[in-house]
């Protein structure tokens, strides 16, 4: 199962530092983590960028991840 670590902020509204799932694609993802943790909403979470093992994704929509990866949503970065 892939293990996702939430951020700071997300750590507070989720209620807990991590969290395993099943999905091994950004829709599922976002899909089951509302679901097993319905205080955290969609838009929480889609503003933000998605590590996958260590390698940022800034467009997460056609990520795909293997089932044993560690997922990380952080602040997009933003370029000036």
């Amino acid at each position: 199962m892939a293990l996702v670590c939430f951020n700071a902020s997300l750590e507070q509204q989720a209620g807990c530092a991590s969290l395993t799932v099943t999905a091994q694609n950004y829709r599922a993802l976002i899909d089951e983590l509302t679901q097993k943790l319905p205080q955290l909403t969609k838009d929480a979470l889609t503003p933000l960028a998605l590590v996958i093992d260590g390698e940022i994704v800034q467009e997460p929509f056609l990520a795909d991840f293997s089932a044993d990866a560690e997922l990380h949503f952080i602040e997009k970065i933003a370029a000036g």
